[in-house]
């Protein structure tokens, strides 16, 4: 009998040793779409969106809150609107490896799956603090 309650006590103190030391994965964030006209300014945009920064993965994955944007209403400006698309143009290389990074991690597949977002929707992921992100899609 004591053999059996030092296995099953060996067996909890591993379980609770690797959940204590998995990462928080954004089990609990909260995907809201963002009112249109809500994006950042296109300024900023244009220079967040032209570079690839993995850290912005973990910054999704670990947000409390995530922000949807469509490129095509983030911006109620015309003049904006059009200055974003032409640096999504602009940014396809940056864009391109955004979407290879996030494909290879399953972690950041599965969060987008449960929102229902593609992966080759996204353009851009941006930390705006306080464990929030927006997550601008076409």
């Amino acid at each position: 009998m004591n053999r059996a309650f030092n296995i099953l006590g060996t067996t909890a103190i591993t379980a609770a040793v690797i959940l204590t030391t998995m990462p928080a994965f954004a089990s609990t964030a909260t995907f809201n779409m963002a009112k249109a006209g809500s994006g950042m300014s296109v300024d900023d945009f244009d220079q967040q969106v032209k570079i690839f920064n993995r850290a912005d993965i973990a910054d999704l994955l670990q947000a409390r809150s995530v922000s949807v944007l469509r490129i095509d209403t983030a911006w109620n400006d015309g003049g904006d609107a059009s200055k974003a698309f032409k640096a999504v143009e602009a940014s396809d290389q940056a864009i391109h490896l955004l979407r290879e990074a996030l494909k290879a991690d399953p972690a950041a597949m599965r969060l987008l799956a449960r929102n229902h977002i593609a992966v080759d929707q996204v353009v851009d992921v941006a930390p705006t603090g306080n464990s929030s992100v927006q997550i601008y899609i076409s």
